[in-house]
């Protein structure tokens, strides 16, 4: 899978020069960012692959700070489409699964999981893409929190659910197979799909009996 498909939707308009330029960059930067890091590339690495001089990639870039945020900013974009798939009809089992199966193929490729795992350490040292990184996380929660809300609403899953419960549950386990894909390029990948529709079915039964309070133990 080309980087390209994590670039913003140009909403149908053919890309300018100037938009197909940048992306060159981009995906030059990527391509070397997955072989050795955000901090142990260098702008020359990056130009070299982008086949650009030092002067044409300063015009769209002014360092590579701006690169790493500029992605940081498209993975998150790529991010929230997916996750917008959540307000497609259907059930919320069924929501959830075209979600977390759509999460799995566009990582399929190990570099995309390499990047998405940079831009996750850089979130926690990047001041500018740290605050990014909580803004769209706050807008991504709103999102599943109205799901549902809507579901508990047409009687989907429990009145009492803990909702916050399930989201946690849901994104720690296919932030998990995506980990795995990238520690093993033999991950059967349509098997965790299977895995995954199941799990989802789990959860959102057990959603409910989490929002008790637990037994006390006995002494």
């Amino acid at each position: 899978m080309s980087f390209s498909a994590f670039a913003p939707a140009s909403g149908g308009l053919p890309p300018s020069p100037q938009d197909e330029r940048r992306a060159r960059i981009l995906d030059a930067a990527r391509t070397c960012f997955s072989r050795a890091g955000f901090h142990r590339t260098s702008m020359q690495e990056i130009c070299a692959e982008a086949k650009m001089s030092p002067g044409g990639l300063y015009r769209y870039f002014v360092s590579k700070d701006a690169i790493i945020e500029a992605i940081a900013e498209e993975e998150q974009c790529a991010g929230r489409r997916i996750l917008e798939l959540m307000l497609e009809p259907g059930t919320l089992h069924d929501r959830l699964l075209r979600c977390g199966l759509a999460y799995i193929d566009a990582m399929r490729d190990r570099r995309a999981v390499q990047m998405m795992l940079e831009v996750y350490v850089e979130s926690m040292r990047n001041t500018a893409v740290g605050a990014f990184f909580a803004k769209c996380e706050e807008e991504n929660r709103q999102l599943m929190h109205e799901v549902f809300a809507n579901a508990k609403a047409a009687g989907e899953i429990a009145a009492d659910a803990d909702v916050d419960m399930i989201m946690m549950t849901l994104v720690a386990f296919a932030d998990g197979v995506i980990l795995r894909m990238g520690l093993e390029p033999d991950y059967d990948v349509d098997r965790a799909g299977v895995i995954l529709s199941r799990v989802v079915t789990v959860v959102l039964e057990n959603g409910a009996s989490a929002a008790s309070p637990p037994l006390a133990r006995r002494g």
